[in-house]
């Protein structure tokens, strides 16, 4: 059976990733450009007099290609939105799918293939927050809002289009082969009701675009903020938590009946987690005092010569932030 080491299986979870994200990419470059735009002849808005059947139809293919050219660049821009949508949805739901099963797999398949001591709750919520994050990149970019509100006013200006068709159709019906003054005013009345009303779904839409654009900076720099103040709370909560613990103590030992030592003399010698901290040799004196020592656990030995013999004693001394640890050692005498 083949044995797993945590690192090879965060090896193969990347590899994963990774292969996801490739075919993402290649997705999106292949559906870089959309559907091509309708071509349109460009036409000019003239009136000619003599010719009302010539300026009718002239009329009626400009307000058509003005249409159809706001239709083929909703649908032509569309296309990337819809993949990059689409992509982002996609890679949400895997992330948020493996998030889920990497736990449970990893637990069933522990004995089988004898893997080690894997954290796989940091993997699971590595791959959530990354599948969290894409969809904030949708909201923030409006991919899937603006693929719908293409869709949607393209649609909504191919429905005016037809209506308009008809009512224009209706209108040439009722006029005949020579249109009357007033029947000419409501061929390019509706016209202009027309053209009009197409400009203003585009610039409904344009409007709308500026609000969610507008909207999604403001929640962008309220939720950084949000963010920056809970980060610098936190950055000073720790300073300050972690302020006192750096500051040194001081340590006052006495030893009561040093004068019974030759020479009335000790030495101290203190060591702490990495050696030798100080040694000293005091001499006419019952203490011994060491100034900013770092907080931590000390082992400090006092020795000295007694009738003739050498005599040590050992303490534990533990040296806390900005106090000072007194402590009574007495020599064996």
């Amino acid at each position: 059976m083949v044995k797993l080491e945590p690192l090879e299986l965060y090896a193969i979870i990347a590899l994963i990733i990774s292969g996801l994200f490739v075919i993402l990419r290649i997705l999106f470059l292949r559906s870089i450009g959309g559907n091509a735009p309708r071509n349109a002849t460009p036409t000019s808005l003239t009136w000619k007099g003599a010719d009302t059947d010539s300026s009718l139809e002239g009329l009626l293919k400009y307000v058509e290609a003005e249409a159809d050219k706001a239709m083929a660049w909703y649908w032509q821009n569309k296309s990337p939105k819809a993949k990059l949508s689409q992509m982002i949805q996609f890679s949400a739901v895997v992330l948020t799918a493996l998030g889920a099963l990497i736990p449970v797999a990893t637990n069933l398949l522990r004995g089988p293939l004898k893997l080690g001591d894997v954290d796989t709750g940091l993997w699971a919520s590595l791959l959530v927050g990354l599948a969290a994050a894409l969809i904030g990149v949708d909201r923030a970019f409006g991919y899937s809002s603006g693929w719908a509100r293409y869709v949607l006013t393209a649609t909504t200006i191919r429905k005016s289009l037809e209506e308009f068709r008809m009512d224009w159709t209706a209108l040439s019906a009722k006029s005949g082969a020579s249109p009357s003054p007033d029947q000419l005013a409501a061929f390019i009345a509706r016209a202009k009701d027309f053209i009009v009303g197409v400009q203003a779904m585009v610039l409904q839409e344009t409007k709308d675009w500026v609000t969610e654009f507008q909207n999604s900076v403001a929640q962008l720099d309220k939720e950084i903020g949000a963010r920056l103040d809970a980060l610098k709370s936190q950055i000073e909560k720790a300073a300050q938590t972690q302020a006192p613990t750096a500051q040194p103590g001081s340590i006052e030992l006495t030893v009561p009946n040093a004068e019974k030592t030759e020479g009335f003399a000790f030495d101290v010698l203190m060591e702490g987690s990495e050696g030798k901290v100080t040694e000293e040799k005091i001499t006419g004196t019952k203490k011994w005092v060491q100034i900013n020592v770092p907080p931590g656990q000390y082992k400090v030995s006092i020795g000295a010569t007694v009738a003739g013999k050498r005599t040590t004693t050992v303490t534990a001394i533990i040296v806390k932030p900005q106090e000072i640890t007194r402590s009574e050692v007495s020599l064996s005498v």
